[in-house]
This record gives structure tokens, C-alpha cells and sequence, in this order.
């Protein structure tokens, strides 16, 4: 089969793995593949380091002419069965491209669990036959397109997947500069960017319940934002803990906070499809989380405690749980198995290449 798989940004992000996860699982498979990324970007680089074909575009706008022309000069060119696209602009460009070139195998595939915009150009995006198809990476995202007016029957499910090679605790090296908590003291974890959805004032209120009777717990929020003023303030405001708290910022070295930590916390109000889970449960350490549609999924695959979203005693009453439970080295180790199964990234790939078929692809 031939395939484009095409998306914007400068920046790294989790779908830009994806997409990088997906392309080069596709070559190994002996597809023709085609990576089209914003030019000078994150992903580029790591794209050309892998000796991956790309045809990076430079992406002006939403609508931009010149950006759409140079789409279709690269469709004449490579003539794909499918245009696999993961990001908004993408998806207008390329559905423009396709309604001019009459091409039926545009696929879209939705990360997200924002709402669209209710705007004409949204619902025609949506609506419209001329997307072949919609990839969804759960369940939860897989109804909010259905209440987007999306038919069910142009939908496949097809999970997010994790690198554990990277998220292995056979591998995990020490933290780019030393933590400040003792060696022997219980340690949480949250990594999330700072946003309203991440439930990370939630977790400050939940930490200040549980530190008050657990003396020597420790916290650290990692993640965009993470060390900004309002939520510095607000953990400078705490009546017990705030000198087990640490506010870190953006770190590179998530496998290692991970290895460190006896539990993470997921907070989140409304998630597509946590990788942050998935990680810790590569690392096998134990995950709480809000019960939302997306944690409950993964939940179905790997055991993780969940608590009522929006509850800061019930995340507090559950993280006290844990911290009573015995360190386990077989819980550990059977946390990995599960979550490499289910999550893993040859899995995705072949899950992608048999949905574009169920879509109707042909090669």
C-alpha cells in the first residue's frame, strides 16, 4: 500500500509520535510510506534520523492556497492509496486537495477529545463523504465524533501506542539533576502541562489531605507550565506539604522520574487517551486515576485504581491506600506485561493498516 501520512507543527508532540510510530512501522511492514511534516520541525529531524521519506511542507494556514497546491503537487507525484492526516489543518488542506482531485481515501485520524468548532467549515469537515473515514484513539473520542454527526460505521477504534523501550525500568537512567526528596521517602508523580483539564489544583487539594497524615510523602508535578505562578501560588498555600511539593517544569527524563516514584496520578477532567498511563504502566508503577470514559477504558486492559472525577477525597482516600500497600515486584512486572500487550506499538501499526481497510482502502 501506498500511504501519506501528513500533520503540522513545530513542536514535539504526542501525535507526532504517533505519526512517527506509524510510518516507520509501515516500512518495516514493506509499505510505501511518505512522512509530509511541517519543514524545520522537531519531527522532521527525527524523521531524517531515521532514514524515513519526508516531504516536509511548510503548512501557512488552514486554507492557504499555496500550501494546499504544494499537497497536491505531492499527491501527483507519489499517488498513495490512502492520506492518513492527524492534525486540523491537515484535514481542511487535505479535504480540499481531495474534493479538487476526486481522491476517496482520505483518512482522519482524531486524538483529541475537544469539541470541533460548530462553525460551517467544521461540520462540512466532518460531515462531509469525501473523508473516507475517521481513526479514533478510544472509544471516548470514537463518541464524541459520533456527536459531531459522524456515522458509527465510519469510525474505527484504534489505541494510542507507547515506546517501552524507552518506558522500561530495565533501562531507566538516573534524573537529569537530583530531586530534592529523600531516598527513602514515598514519592507521587504527576506529569501533565498545566491546563484547566489536567486537574492539577485537584491534586494539590487531594495532596494536602493525604499529607497531613503521612509525613514523609512527597510530590512532584512535571509538565509545560508546571512551575508558572498561579499554580506555584496556589501550592504555597497549602497547610500541610507544601515543603514536600515541587513544582518542576518540563523535564526530559519522564522514565526516570517514573522509575523513582511509587505511584502517578492522573487527574484529568476530560482526556482522549492519557500517554502518561500508559507510560507508568510501561514502567510498572502503579497509576491512580479519575474515572473518566478514556482511564476506563485503559482500565479494562491494565488494573489501575480510578476515583471520582473532581473528588479531592476520593483521589486522597486512594493514593492512602496505595501508599498501604507492600512494594510488589510481581504487581510491577505484571503491570508491564498487560500494557505492552495491549498498548504496544506493533500492535497499532497493524490495527491502522487493518482499519484503512474496514474503511474500504484498497492498495
Amino acid at each position: 500500500m501506498r500511504i501519506i501520512h501528513s500533520l503540522e507543527g513545530h513542536s514535539w508532540s504526542g501525535g507526532q509520535q504517533q505519526a512517527l510510530f506509524l510510518t516507520q512501522g509501515q516500512i518495516r511492514l514493506g509499505h510505501d510510506v511518505l512522512l509530509l511534516c511541517q519543514k524545520n520541525s522537531e519531527l522532521e529531524r527525527r524523521a531524517r534520523a531515521l532514514n524515513i521519506p519526508v516531504a516536509p511542507q511548510q503548512y501557512r494556514g488552514e486554507l492557504n492556497p499555496v500550501s494546499i497546491a504544494g499537497l497536491m503537487n505531492v499527491f501527483r507525484s507519489f499517488r498513495p492509496d490512502v492520506v492518513n492526516v492527524h492534525r486540523a489543518w491537515a484535514h481542511t488542506q487535505w479535504l480540499v486537495a481531495s474534493l479538487i482531485m476526486r481522491f476517496r481515501g482520505l483518512i482522519v485520524t482524531r486524538r483529541v477529545l475537544f469539541r470541533p468548532d460548530r462553525n460551517p467549515l467544521s461540520l462540512v469537515k466532518y460531515r462531509t463523504p469525501a473523508v473516507r473515514g475517521f481513526i479514533a484513539v478510544s472509544k471516548a473520542v470514537s463518541a464524541r465524533l459520533v456527536e459531531q454527526g459522524v456515522p458509527s460505521r465510519r469510525i474505527q477504534v484504534v489505541h494510542s501506542a507507547t515506546d517501552f523501550d524507552r518506558f522500561d525500568p530495565a533501562r531507566a537512567e538516573q534524573p537529569v539533576s537530583p530531586l530534592p526528596v529523600p531516598d527513602d521517602a514515598p514519592l507521587l508523580l504527576l506529569i501533565g502541562n498545566f491546563h484547566r483539564n489536567k486537574g492539577h489544583f485537584l491534586v494539590l487539594e487531594a495532596f494536602e489531605r493525604v499529607a497531613a497524615a503521612v509525613t514523609n510523602v512527597h510530590l512532584l508535578i512535571a509538565g509545560h507550565g508546571t512551575d508558572r505562578p498561579e499554580l506555584s501560588a496556589k501550592a504555597g498555600a497549602l497547610a500541610h506539604g507544601r515543603e514536600r511539593l515541587h513544582l518542576l517544569g518540563f523535564r526530559t527524563d519522564a522514565p526516570a522520574l517514573m522509575a523513582r516514584s511509587c505511584l502517578t496520578i492522573n487527574a484529568s477532567f476530560e482526556e482522549g487517551f492519557s500517554g502518561t498511563i500508559r507510560e507508568s504502566l510501561g514502567m510498572g508503577v502503579p497509576v491512580i486515576a479519575s474515572a473518566i470514559p478514556a482511564n476506563l477504558e485503559i482500565s479494562e486492559a491494565v488494573p489501575i485504581r480510578l476515583f471520582q472525577p473532581g473528588s479531592a477525597e476520593g483521589l486522597a482516600e486512594g493514593i492512602r491506600a496505595e501508599l498501604g500497600l507492600t512494594s510488589d515486584a510481581s504487581r510491577r512486572e505484571t503491570l508491564r506485561s498487560l500494557a505492552m500487550v495491549r498498548f504496544g506499538v506493533p500492535g497499532m501499526v497493524n490495527a491502522t493498516i487493518e482499519a484503512h481497510h474496514r474503511l474500504g482502502i484498497k492498495s
